[in-house]
């Protein structure tokens, strides 16, 4: 790990570097004991450029967070407040067609790119978020449902048609899925993503909106068996790890312990065959070993009821459970239900598949069993049951969620196709050095907020 101490020396130099610190310092407030640094952190599944209209995990979600923005942002309370926008939104009259909400973009906004954001660039963004997992958090933005009915009479206004009140607007433009992916995988978050060498790189974006983060650099290794990932933190080649503290004993190093909220539901999809038999399936779960494996068990998502399951006849005919090989998480899920089926001598064969050979299985639906985890979009529990059926593939059940209420919410999860085995749970292991850590309302860490601190310094976190 490496960090940056300013100690100058000498009145004029005192006085030069404090002017500088005036100019570039982050809109978060005063500076922290240091200021840049890198922090090397490994993942749990292959890396890939995060995308926040499809994140698989915790850790995706936070990422792609650290690097793109919504128009509007949300509160600990769950109300909307500005965030790329200006202002909340605001009715305006029209002459012609669907009624009309005004949002006003802020101004000096800048891309990733160093180009200034226009509301052109809004418009092609949930265009082609129509076209992705993201599509049913759009319904309700005009009588198309390919693509939302979004005007930009200039530069900085968009005209979107909604119905609905313009905090509802507010509301949705928040969500999760919608933050604004540019030509290029440009955002405006405080980091700028690229891979290089097969790595994540997150460097610090210094003009960013929410103002500039404190790490200067934010490494993301590709995922590794528990040994590899130990032995290269007490080697210090990593500044975290998912796996413990230490791989022998005590830590070489004082470690600090960062518990992930459990807010990423975590079901079992069921094919066909498998529905068939989903009460039998989910009497024979053992929770006590998935909590082993990082999930805090339950049967629901909150107040909502538990999926109904029908079938309970024990299969006959061979089930095929499908496991991502390459995410260590699906991996240790998926050895503990094989050895809990292949103790009950259930005919389930377990396929752990990566890269072309596991999208032909699940796009052919060659597959019975499936895992699935849904990083929440909004907070609250029926958006949770939206995002996990936009996990599952059911875009209609989410859209009728997101349009609905309470009552669809519940009707949605009786009917699920899924078993719900809990939440998701992860603690990172990294370095005392690190400080800021913290969570958003969606359960996301915060990356703009990490800063690291020289062994023996002092200052106010």
């Amino acid at each position: 790990m490496t960090s940056t101490r300013w100690t100058p020396t000498g009145t004029r130099r005192r006085a030069a570097l404090a002017l500088v610190l005036l100019v570039a310092a982050p809109a978060q407030g005063a500076l922290p004991t240091t200021y840049g640094g890198t922090f090397t952190l490994p993942s749990l599944t292959p890396v890939r450029v995060p995308d926040p209209r499809d994140p698989r995990t915790p850790l995706e979600a936070a990422l792609a967070r650290a690097t793109y923005d919504t128009l509007y942002d949300v509160d600990a309370t769950g109300a909307p407040r500005p965030a790329l926008a200006a202002s909340m939104p605001e009715r305006v009259e029209v002459e012609e067609g669907p009624p009309r909400v005004a949002v006003r973009l802020r101004e000096g906004v800048r891309r990733h790119d160093r180009r200034p954001l226009v509301a052109a660039d809004v418009v092609r963004s949930l265009a082609a978020a129509a076209r992705t997992r993201a599509k049913p958090w759009l319904v309700g933005f005009g009588p198309t449902p390919a693509e939302p009915d979004v005007l930009a009479p200039d530069d900085h206004t968009l005209h979107f048609a909604w119905s609905g009140t313009p905090e509802a607007l507010a509301s949705r433009l928040a969500a999760a899925p919608l933050a604004l992916v540019l030509r290029g995988r440009n955002g405006t978050g405080p980091y700028r993503a690229r891979l290089r060498a097969g790595e994540l790189r997150l460097s610090q974006f210094r003009a960013a909106a929410r103002g500039a983060p404190y790490l200067r650099t934010i490494h993301v290794r590709p995922p590794t068996d528990r040994e590899n990932e130990l032995r290269s933190f007490e080697l210090e080649r990593l500044d975290a790890s998912w796996r413990g503290a230490a791989l022998y004993g005590q830590p070489r190093r004082p470690v600090q312990e960062l518990a992930w909220p459990a807010r990423v539901p975590v079901a079992l999809a069921l094919g066909p065959r498998a529905r068939a038999h989903a009460a039998a399936i989910e009497g024979s779960l053992d929770r006590r070993r998935l909590a082993r494996v990082g999930i805090v068990p339950g049967q629901t998502l909150g107040e909502q009821p538990a999926p109904a399951l029908r079938g309970r006849a024990r299969p006959d005919e061979r089930l095929v459970l499908v496991a991502d090989a390459r995410d260590q998480f699906q991996l240790a899920l998926a050895a503990a239900l094989e050895a809990r089926f292949d103790e009950q001598r259930w005919p389930v064969e377990v396929r752990r598949l990566e890269g072309a050979a596991l999208e032909r299985a699940l796009g052919s639906g060659r597959w019975d069993l499936r895992i699935v985890q849904a990083p929440p979009a909004l907070p609250g529990e029926r958006f949770a049951v939206a995002s996990l059926l936009v996990a599952l593939g059911d875009a209609g059940g989410a859209t009728r969620v997101i349009e609905g209420g309470a009552d669809d919410a519940a009707r949605a999860m009786r009917g699920l196709g899924a078993i719900v085995l809990g939440h998701r749970a992860a603690t990172l292991h990294s370095v005392a050095t690190l400080r800021g850590a913290g969570f958003d309302g969606l359960g996301r860490l915060r990356f703009e907020r990490l800063f690291v601190r020289p062994d023996g310094s002092e200052g106010d976190e």
